[in-house]
């Protein structure tokens, strides 16, 4: 009879330890998502502030968290900032949640390159990465965009493969500037021996 009695409490306890687990589950879950949407929604705001735009949107497509205190999380990650239907920006973005209070203190997005309406190769893939690089030293910000309107390669040199350009700049919180560049990436090492670039203002 205890045997019986002891196994009763046993399943009734595994029974309750599930349900807590499951519950523990699900609201780590909830919790999560609603961090998500604290992260998009401002996301989406800073970028609308900053470029001006009310329609923009931002999804999230690669999150990390991480626990900086006992009341603070920071979420690191990929999205893209959709202006339009058929027109989206890759960012990588930063973003810091008090837990106690469910507010943002602070929100950091970077553009990376986004080549896609040129039928993106490797070199330039390379391209954009050296020619940001060398507008963030010289201007000492990591606030850069950069949008090409057209880039041609112009074929081999003793030094590489150069590359002429044109595009659109915003440095910092400026205005869009019409930039000029030329690139030459080496053939082995596809790193630039050669970035040239004007800013018209």
């Amino acid at each position: 009879m205890n045997k019986q009695i002891n196994l009763i409490n046993f399943k009734s306890f595994l029974a309750l330890a599930f349900c807590l687990f499951a519950s523990v589950s699900i609201y780590a879950s909830t919790n999560s998502e609603k961090n998500y949407q604290l992260v998009a929604e401002n996301l989406s705001k800073k970028l609308r502030n900053d470029l001006g735009n009310a329609k923009i949107r931002v999804k999230l497509t690669n999150v990390e968290e991480y626990k900086v205190s006992n009341n603070e999380v920071e979420f690191t990650g990929n999205a893209d900032c959709i202006l339009a239907a058929d027109n989206q920006m890759p960012i990588r973005f930063e973003v810091k949640i008090n837990t106690i209070n469910r507010s943002i203190s602070n929100v950091v997005y970077d553009f990376v390159e986004n080549v896609a309406e040129f039928a993106p190769t490797s070199s330039e893939d390379v391209l954009m990465k050296e020619l940001l690089t060398k507008i963030r030293s010289d201007y000492k910000t990591e606030n850069i965009v950069i949008a090409i309107d057209a880039l041609e390669n112009v074929g081999s040199t003793s030094t590489g493969e150069k590359f002429l350009g044109v595009g659109e700049v915003r440095i910092g919180d400026l205005v869009w500037n019409k930039i000029k560049f030329n690139v030459v990436l080496d053939a082995e090492t596809k790193k630039a021996n050669r970035v040239v670039y004007k800013i018209e203002k």
